[in-house]
């Protein structure tokens, strides 16, 4: 029986809760996924979880904040002089967008004093976790096309 090792293609069924900083829970419907193990990049817990594994095995795997979207850090939390940025754009708890010399510049809208902006730079999903509940519905090896990194194959490789 195939075991899930480099270069195998593998089919998983999986489905994902999420828990944010704040501790709300979303949870999401049932997905299907082909990759093919050590080439096309997973979440490293995901991947450590995986291998070895066999057809049919259900895995529990719990991913953390540093794996997503990073933790959220303080330092990227500053206060901007409010003049430099649009008005009508500026409104707390949303997000601030504007391009500025052909770069964008975003972030969370924290607080807004008389003549500063409180920016929160963080991802605004930084912190959060992710649950998988995985069940391994096939693996077999890699086709020569298939050992390519998903991101130099076409989109019909992954469609079925």
């Amino acid at each position: 029986m195939s075991q899930v090792k480099e270069h195998m293609m593998v089919t998983i069924e999986f489905s994902i809760r999420t828990t944010s900083p704040h501790g709300e829970v979303a949870e999401l419907p049932p997905q299907t996924s082909r990759f093919v193990f050590g080439i096309d990049a997973q979440y490293p817990s995901v991947e450590s979880a995986l291998q070895n594994k066999k057809c049919g095995d259900r895995i529990h795997v719990y991913v953390p904040p540093e794996e997503l979207y990073g933790h959220h850090d303080p330092s990227l939390v500053r206060e901007l002089p409010r003049k430099d940025y649009k008005q009508t754009r500026l409104a707390e708890g949303k997000m601030y967008r504007e391009m500025k010399k052909m770069t964008l510049v975003q972030f969370l809208v924290k607080e807004l004093r008389d003549d500063v902006i409180v920016a929160d730079f963080n991802d605004p999903r930084a912190g959060t976790s992710a649950e998988f509940d995985i069940l391994i519905k096939d693996i077999r090896g890699a086709s020569p096309e298939e050992l390519r990194p998903s991101c130099a194959r076409g989109p019909e490789i992954m469609a079925e």
